[in-house]
């Protein structure tokens, strides 16, 4: 039986990201046991950058701060889930564009995998069209009447690779506004996706 090292293969420079030795060398890298919690900045091999990141035991925000939809500022319900405990886990869910996404974090390298289908409507619009706040009413509007057009197939699937960083509390200030005092969980009825039960 052949045991794959998935972390060290995805370092491998053929392989198509070539970045885990200077992440594996940064003095300032810490020890990471889950992304629960913990504020990132994600960086994907396509140039899109997310910042911050922030997972909490079931929901996410971020916002894209370079990319087609630079701007977009999103709060989504993902299912989380522990593949390897302290060592992998994922993170999928549905945004309000019909997009499904994926994601695979290894905490021990710092790299990232996404998986995501785009609907038709979509990938054949220039994605700038999601920049904005997903919970603002006048964009849902907006992104439902276009998904209701659609088509949504053929979709565009992106499979590619990354790594994020770990941000320190000083950059998670400006967010406060959706997050309770230990920013662990979203303020209730804060925006549309936040819970609505204590």
């Amino acid at each position: 039986m052949m045991i794959l090292d998935l972390p060290s293969l995805l370092c491998e420079p053929e392989r198509g990201l070539g970045v885990c030795p200077a992440i594996r060398a940064s003095p300032d890298r810490h020890m990471l046991n889950s992304i629960v919690g913990k504020h990132l900045r994600v960086h994907l091999s396509n140039g899109w950058v997310f910042e911050p990141w922030f997972t909490g035991p079931d929901f996410i925000e971020y916002q894209l701060e370079a990319g087609p939809h630079k701007g977009r500022h999103a709060i989504q319900i993902p299912t989380f889930r522990q593949i390897v405990p302290g060592a992998i886990e994922s993170l999928h869910w549905i945004e309000e564009t019909g997009t499904h996404v994926n994601l695979t974090w290894y905490l021990e390298t710092q790299l990232i995998e996404r998986h995501a289908s785009v609907p038709r409507w979509l990938a054949d619009h220039d994605m700038a069209v999601t920049t904005g706040q997903n919970w603002d009413p006048e964009y849902l509007a907006k992104i439902r009447q276009m998904a209701a057009d659609g088509p949504d197939m053929p979709r565009h699937v992106y499979a590619d690779r990354g790594y994020f960083e770990i941000l320190d509390d000083k950059t998670v200030a400006k967010h406060s506004e959706y997050f309770g005092t230990e920013r662990k969980t979203p303020k209730l009825n804060a925006h549309p996706y936040a819970h609505t039960t204590p």
